[in-house]
């Protein structure tokens, strides 16, 4: 019994530490856990809270009901529509709206 659990706790240092050992230190990207300016205001410290919560409640309660109203049988009910992806490729500007917009330099 001692043996495995020798084992698991080497095998959670080995994971944990694996990341890190890894790098020859040479890497220019940011680290785990290192402090930053953008992590000094106050209003961060809600941030921490709320941030948990708002992954369980899309998890849990936004996405089963976007599940539930998506499905064929219940759209018509929910009046769901699918949404289409935005196409770049296709797009000219003003032809939906009749709406063009020109550069006021090349009136010049």
């Amino acid at each position: 019994m001692e043996l495995r659990r020798i084992a698991a706790a080497v095998g959670i240092v080995a994971l944990l530490a694996g990341p890190a050992l890894a790098g020859d230190g040479s890497s220019s990207y940011r680290t785990m856990g290192q402090y930053t300016d953008g992590e000094s205001n106050p209003l961060r410290l809600v941030a921490y809270a709320l941030a948990p919560a708002g992954f369980l409640a899309e998890w849990l309660v936004m996405r089963p009901i976007f599940r539930l109203v998506s499905q064929q049988d219940t759209a018509p009910i929910f009046s769901y529509t699918p949404q289409a992806g935005f196409d770049y490729e296709t797009y000219q500007e003003g032809l939906s709206t009749g709406v063009t917009f020109e550069d006021p330099q090349a009136m010049d």
